[in-house]
């Protein structure tokens, strides 16, 4: 098992790049192959090799029912939020649960899609929604199996803005302003001193953390979105 998978996804365009007539110049194939074509040659670039390649720019149904969940065009490749989920969330809680540390990293630049394949909106639940649930499902279950077992989930969020530190389950007039430091510990590991774990017992005590963090992040309108975070945040 490798200790690092790179997973890139290519998504639908935005109405900016629709109002601009962009032309698609991306390919990917079903092993994780992804082909650049120069726009000005018409030539394609030499397959680069990833652990997974998500085709979710086109192939999808616009749904006419309430729930709003997109679905693939029968016959045609569109990669869903549960088929990312299924390969990136599931690993991530199958290491979490063995005793391992596991990280979840989004990369890419504003207006890329991450929030979108992370948080996910409305029906489309990204991988995190996802993660959550089946963290207590499989608590539910361990329970079962072994009465005697007890669990303990907690959720922190911070925000790294301009080289600070800062814990988004604080109030920004409440934050220190040198930032939090971050420490690290033989035993734990690297950590932030003084950041605020919440005990949750269920993914809506998680939803309602997450949305209160979210209120207290820093955000900056740009060229390419209105409502962009200034800021990495780590749940």
């Amino acid at each position: 098992m490798t200790s690092v998978k790179v997973a890139v996804r290519c998504r639908p365009f935005n109405q900016r790049e629709k109002d601009l007539n962009a032309k698609l110049i991306i390919r990917m194939d079903q092993k994780g192959n992804t082909y650049i074509t120069n726009p000005a040659t018409k030539q394609e670039s030499a397959p680069y090799g990833f652990d997974y390649s998500y085709w979710s720019h086109d192939g999808f149904i616009i749904p006419e029912t309430n729930n709003g969940y997109l679905h693939p065009k029968p016959g045609e490749r569109y990669d869903d939020q549960k088929i990312v989920f299924t390969a990136l969330g599931q690993e991530v809680l199958d290491n979490a649960f063995a005793g391992f540390n596991a990280c979840l990293f989004a990369y890419g630049q504003t207006g890329s899609g991450k929030s979108y394949s992370i948080v996910g909106y409305g029906e489309n639940k990204g991988v995190i929604p996802q993660t959550c649930e089946e963290i207590f499902l499989r608590i539910e279950k361990g329970k079962l199996e072994n009465p005697n077992c007890t669990y303990t989930v907690q959720i922190s969020m911070i925000e790294i803005y301009n080289e600070k530190v800062h814990d988004l389950f604080q109030k920004i007039e409440k934050r220190p302003k040198e930032g939090l430091k971050v420490r690290e510990d033989p035993k734990k590991g690297v950590y932030v001193q003084g950041s605020i774990f919440n005990p949750v017992t269920s993914y809506a005590e998680i939803e309602r953390q997450i949305d209160m963090g979210t209120l207290n992040r820093t955000i900056g309108s740009t060229n390419m979105n209105a409502t962009s975070s200034r800021a990495h945040t780590v749940t």
